[in-house]
Order: C-alpha cells, then sequence, then structure tokens
C-alpha cells in the first residue's frame, strides 16, 4: 500500500505540469443544522489525466474542521491538500480528508489518472469544536486521521473497517470509548449498476435525517470498529459510519460513505453467480425437478425417495468435502452430484426392501426442518452475542430441524404431501432467483457459508428484501398452496403409500398395506365347520 501511494504521488508530480487543471473557489459560510452538517455538495466531470483545484473562501469562525470527501463509481481517483506529502493522500472512489481549515491557503487537489473522463461528487461536510473528529485516533491507515472507511468483499462476505474517532477534548485518544461509532446500511435496487442509481444512493446516506430515514443500523458483533456482513453479490449497498458522543448524541460526525456490488461489474465475468456451465445446468434442472417434486412427488413415492436422498447427499456432501480440502467449484459441484446420487440410490433402496412408511417420510421432514431453521437463520437480527458461537447456533439448528420433523411425522400421510409442495416450490423459485437477480436463495446459501466459511459467525445477514424478493416469496407460497391441494386431490381414494416392490419385512395377512382401513373379521358362527373340529378357549377368535 505505501509503495502505491508513493507511486502515485510521483505520477501526480510528472504530470502535473502536462494535464488540464481547473479550480473551483467554495465558500465555506453557509449555516447548517443538527440533521445536516453538509456545507457544499455538487457534481463536477473531471477530464482524463486532469486535475481539479479547489479552493476556500468565506469561512465561517465557528467551523472547528471540515471533512472534504469525494465520491466516484467505477473509477478510482486520487485526493491530496496543498502538502503534498505521502501522508495527506487517498486513493479510491470513495475517499475523504480531514482538514482543520484554519487559513484560506488550505487547499485540496483531485486527479483523474484514468483515461476517461469521470463524474465526481463532491461534499464538504463542517463541524464545530464540540463535534467528534471522525478517524481521529487511526492507527492503522494513511492520512494519520482517515474519515473513510475502508471495505473488501470476497465470494462469501463483504468486511468494512474505518478508524476509531476522538473526541474533541481527548488529544491523545485516551478515552476512546467516549465516543459511539454506529455503522449503517441501504441496499440499491438489485441488478442496478448504473451511475445515477449510485449518486442517489451516497446522497441518501450523507446526512444524519437522511442516515436515519434511508439507513438500517448494522449491529455489533465481536469488533467496535469492524462489521462483517454476508455478501449479496450484484445488489449494491452504501455503507456509513456515525461517531456520537457518548454523553451527548447531538455533537456527532459523519464518516465518508462508501459502497460494494461484492463482484466488479466492469470485469469479463461482471456480477455473474453462475460462471461454468455445470453450475448452470445443475440451476436450470432445478425448475423442472422442483415443479415435478411440488406437483407430483406423492404420485410416484419411489421417484420422490430417489430425488430427496439424492438433494440430501449433495448438500452434505457439499459441506463436508470443503470442509476438509480447497477444491474449485466445478470439481466440488462434480464430487458432490455423484455423492449425491449414490445416497439417493441408497435411500430408494430402504424403501424398495423395508418400505416403512415412517422411516420414508423421515428425510423428508427433516429437510423442511433444515429449510425452516435456514428461513429463522436467513431472518435473525445480526448482534446476537450467543448464537455467534458455533455450538450454541448448531444446537439450536438441529432442535429446530428435529422437532420440526417430529410434529409432521404424527401424520405420515399429509406430511409427505406437504413436504413435497414447500420443498418442491423453493427448488422451482430457486433458478428464477439466481436469473432475476433476487436473494431468495441466499436461505440456503448463508447457512452452507456458516458451516464452511472460517469466522463467518461473526458475519451479519441483513438479507435485501426488495419487491422482486416479495414477488419471488408469494410465487413460492401461490405454488406451495396449489401443490398441497393438487396432491391431495390427486391421491384420494388411493392408498397412502405403494407398496415396496421387493419387501423382505414379514407381512400380516388380510390388511391393506400403509391404509388406516379395518381388518377383516370372520364370524366363527358361520364359518364352515367340519365334524371332527372341536373349539375351546384357546380358538383363536379372528381369522
Amino acid at each position: 500500500m505505501f509503495y502505491c501511494s508513493f507511486a502515485i504521488f510521483l505520477i501526480v508530480s510528472i504530470v502535473k505540469v502536462q494535464t488540464e487543471n481547473v479550480t473551483i473557489t467554495i465558500a465555506l459560510n453557509k449555516t447548517t443544522d443538527l440533521s445536516n452538517k453538509e456545507l457544499y455538495g455538487e457534481y463536477v466531470n473531471l477530464n482524463a489525466s486532469s486535475t481539479l483545484q479547489v479552493g476556500f473562501t468565506d469561512v465561517s469562525k465557528s467551523l472547528a474542521f471540515i471533512i472534504f470527501q469525494v465520491h466516484s463509481h467505477f473509477y478510482n481517483i486520487t485526493l491530496y491538500n496543498n502538502t503534498l506529502t505521502k501522508s495527506s493522500s487517498v486513493y479510491g472512489t470513495n475517499i475523504g480528508i480531514y482538514s482543520t481549515v484554519k487559513s484560506t491557503s488550505d487547499k485540496f487537489f483531485i486527479y483523474n489518472q484514468n483515461m476517461v473522463n469521470v463524474k465526481l461528487f463532491i461534499v464538504i461536510h463542517g463541524y464545530s469544536a464540540k463535534d467528534p473528529i471522525p478517524g481521529g485516533c487511526n492507527m492503522e491507515f494513511q492520512p494519520p486521521i482517515s474519515p473513510s472507511m475502508h471495505i473488501s468483499y470476497n465470494n462469501d462476505y463483504v468486511l468494512i473497517e474505518t478508524a476509531s474517532a476522538r473526541d474533541s477534548a481527548d488529544l491523545v485518544c485516551t478515552s476512546i470509548y467516549d465516543v459511539i461509532v454506529e455503522f449503517y446500511l441501504m441496499y440499491l435496487p438489485e441488478r442496478s449498476f448504473d451511475s445515477d442509481t449510485y449518486f442517489k444512493g451516497i446522497q441518501d446516506m450523507m446526512t444524519l435525517d437522511n442516515i436515519s430515514e434511508n439507513g438500517e443500523i448494522i449491529p455489533q458483533t465481536s469488533w467496535s470498529m469492524r462489521r462483517m456482513l454476508s455478501a449479496y453479490p450484484g445488489t449494491g449497498a452504501i455503507f456509513v459510519a456515525v461517531a456520537y458522543n457518548a454523553l451527548n448524541r447531538s455533537a456527532y460526525s459523519v464518516y465518508v460513505p462508501t459502497y460494494t456490488y461484492a463482484c466488479s461489474p466492469l470485469d469479463e465475468s461482471g456480477c455473474e453467480l453462475l460462471d461454468d456451465a455445470l453450475s448452470q445446468f445443475l440451476c436450470a434442472s432445478l425448475l423442472f425437478f422442483g415443479l415435478f417434486i411440488c406437483y407430483f412427488g406423492h404420485r410416484f413415492f419411489k421417484t420422490e425417495m430417489f430425488l430427496i436422498g439424492s438433494i440430501s447427499g449433495v448438500v452434505i456432501t457439499y459441506i463436508l468435502i470443503s470442509l476438509i480440502s480447497e477444491l474449485e467449484r466445478p470439481a466440488l459441484l462434480g464430487a458432490a452430484i455423484l455423492s449425491g446420487l449414490c445416497f439417493g440410490a441408497i435411500w430408494l433402496l430402504f424403501w424398495w426392501f423395508y418400505g416403512i412408511p415412517v422411516f420414508a417420510v423421515l428425510l423428508s421432514t427433516l429437510n423442511l426442518g433444515f429449510l425452516f431453521a435456514a428461513i429463522l437463520y436467513f431472518g435473525m437480527p445480526g448482534g446476537l452475542t450467543a448464537l455467534q458461537i458455533d455450538f450454541n447456533f448448531w444446537a439450536l439448528f438441529i432442535l429446530i430441524m428435529t422437532l420440526t420433523s417430529l410434529i409432521l411425522l404424527s401424520t405420515t400421510f399429509l406430511s409427505d404431501i406437504l413436504c413435497c409442495a414447500i420443498l418442491g416450490a423453493y427448488a422451482t423459485i430457486y433458478p428464477i432467483d439466481y436469473y432475476v437477480g433476487s436473494n431468495l436463495k441466499y436461505i440456503i446459501i448463508n447457512t452452507i457459508r456458516r458451516a464452511v466459511v472460517p469466522k463467518f459467525n461473526n458475519a451479519v445477514l441483513l438479507p435485501p428484501l426488495e419487491w422482486m424478493d416479495a414477488i419471488l416469496t408469494v410465487t413460492w407460497l401461490a405454488l406451495a398452496l396449489t401443490g398441497f391441494l393438487f396432491q391431495h386431490y390427486q391421491n384420494r381414494g388411493r392408498p397412502p403409500f405403494p407398496p415396496p416392490p421387493r419387501s423382505i419385512r414379514p407381512t400380516m395377512p388380510d390388511t391393506t398395506y400403509g391404509t388406516t382401513g379395518e381388518r377383516r373379521y370372520v364370524d366363527v358362527a358361520q364359518r364352515p365347520t367340519s365334524a371332527h373340529e372341536v373349539y375351546n378357549e384357546s380358538t383363536p377368535l379372528l381369522f
């Protein structure tokens, strides 16, 4: 990072005389109020390889310091002040610098080192002497006072970090707990990567009144100045932090907002989640398997046994292999599928030879219990310290699975139809969710992440629930309801379960398999007898 910043300084100093320079002067005499500390906010188009110089005039005497921030969408830019030292420059898309503005000679320079013109949003916030200084107790980042937020991500989570704030009366950061820093989040529309949506999102998270109206607080986990969130690639998220005085919340300051899509829309693959042929094929196949199970699962009971067993085997194997080895996703999926097919065949054989309805339906009810527990985890509020401990979380998760299964097993016939309807409906909307860019698929993905991703126990989920998610949720419920009613109607008057093809269990005569129908009783008085038959107290009454 140090060498990168130093190289930027060299480039700036070399090309500064060769580029087109633009100068603007901003008056800092605007009156602010408690909920809005913004002194200036305007859009600027900066040409390629150009520098914008910003000066100030009419500085209000009530100002103790300002936060000068610049926001770009996709392209990194460099911001530095007139001292041009290594510790006075920042580089990125959402950057800011602290300044005391003690004299009107202070200037800021914005350098666009890209080969394209860049649209910028320049914002200045002004604060009084009683307000905390954002990033004033910085020990990790450059410059020494760092009001910017630092963000990184991978396929599973987003990590947001910032420096501790400093109370205005604390000159050496001996009481950092006198300032409370809260993190906020606002999601952008799903699969919307245009600049207008991005800049509007930044504006909506710029002042305290807008943050309170549009943002959602991110609960604190085990870190005070860091937050980990589950990643939802393709859905933009704006993050901001607000530093409050612990004794007087009217004294506050706002960090520089930042954003992420948890992916890079400018890359060749963009934000495409399924970037290999095997994943795309499996995802598309779920649509047909889901519809079949939802509307015909119980009618074709043996096929249902195989599919439910296979899906369970795929999930279990995927988790186990991920824990013990590091494989590329196609190889991991291939191994999980082969193992799942074997598991499905084994599960079918149990019914084929033994035909125990309760045992056969057990796996379907456990799968429904798994889905139900995953939904609770998906919607669970963050910051629950007890559930950050893996033992506590998985014990509660398994308890919910088990209780759901035990409750459903009391009525095997209706439970099997219900499991087919709900699980099949979710499998149907799962590939649709991928292609429209909504986030219901993360009901399962977040649970798998919790099992295989290190330190994911510290992640706050806070899933985005937008209009497309609502439409798919209604579709899920409609499919489940119609699937249950259709299968119940389709199986009326039929035995609840078909007989096993090769049962090796001893069977009782004169019974109907799997039903609660009455046994056939034989009237002893009407039964023909031979002359030598004698009846006594040991003669069976039922024939």
